[in-house]
């Protein structure tokens, strides 16, 4: 397999190992076991935000997909594994009468990935909803509570080597419908101002601290939109979003274009994009 194969930018080289466990219990297990082979492993969702290089990977990806088990609601409480689509859970949510996360119903990744870096649109992040998270720990599947976990701007406390096997969230009561129309009205949004159906891992770069100008805004003053390097080129719908094009783009492509970017800002702002 090539990493190309498993991620929404199609691109990245040769795979030595893809294991897919069907159930969070033996995600566990296997990680352990990798651990006590000393076995480098990385985890992988939908890829849906993953720029991977064009180099060999020789380590095992222990892709999630399978993590997908209907989630389990009770009252406002929800259970979900890792692999389970984020746009559906929202979807789910919404039809149970449940709102707090319909403003992520657009993020075309999985839980797991969401959690890991606490995915957020319009104003609502994931780490607020979370009362638990189901890690591996020793082989096992272990819960901790979602206020151990510190919860930052796109990012979180978990550490590299941590697996995420799946959260209880809690959301609070609403109206479907209400929560149905704001779901289609961020949609909406979404359409009119992001390059859908595009080969893209979403906003490539972070907003800077409030009070600045968005990252979009400031690389479209910049006239970059529709510049290209190689395979992949600056979307001309929303500056921020870098595209891939082609059965030949390549990761070093998009990652020369993000660096052309990045200098361009610093040269013009003083600001340094992550």
């Amino acid at each position: 397999k090539r990493f190309a194969e498993l991620t929404s930018l199609r691109v990245g080289g040769a795979i030595d190992w893809v294991l897919s466990p069907q159930t969070e219990d033996q995600a566990a297990a296997l990680v352990h076991e990798l651990a006590q082979k000393e076995i480098a492993w990385r985890p992988l969702g939908s890829g849906s935000n993953v720029l991977a290089d064009d180099g060999a990977h020789h380590y095992v990806i222990l892709t999630l997909k399978e993590l997908k088990a209907d989630p389990v609601f009770s009252g406002a409480r929800v259970s979900v594994s890792a692999g389970y689509s984020l746009p559906r859970l929202c979807i789910d949510s919404g039809r149970h009468g449940l709102s707090g996360i319909e403003g992520l119903s657009g993020i075309p990744g999985t839980v797991g990935g969401a959690l890991w870096m606490n995915a957020g649109a319009f104003g609502q992040e994931i780490g607020t909803a979370v009362e638990t998270v189901r890690v591996a720990r020793d082989g096992r599947v272990v819960e901790i509570p979602g206020s151990e976990v510190k919860w930052d701007y796109r990012h979180t406390s978990f550490q590299e080597g941590e697996l995420l096997l799946g959260a209880t969230l809690v959301l609070h009561p609403g109206d479907a419908e209400e929560i149905r129309a704001r779901m289609e009205a961020a949609k909406g949004q979404r359409m009119a101002t992001q390059p859908h159906g595009a080969r893209s891992a979403g906003c490539f770069f972070k907003n800077p601290p409030a009070g600045a100008l968005g990252t979009g805004k400031m690389i479209d003053d910049l006239g970059m939109k529709g510049t290209r390097r190689g395979g992949a080129v600056v979307s001309p719908k929303h500056a921020n979003f870098i595209v891939t094009e082609g059965d030949d783009a390549r990761a070093e492509d998009a990652l020369a274009l993000a660096e052309e970017i990045r200098e361009r800002v610093k040269r013009e702002h003083g600001i340094n994009l992550e």
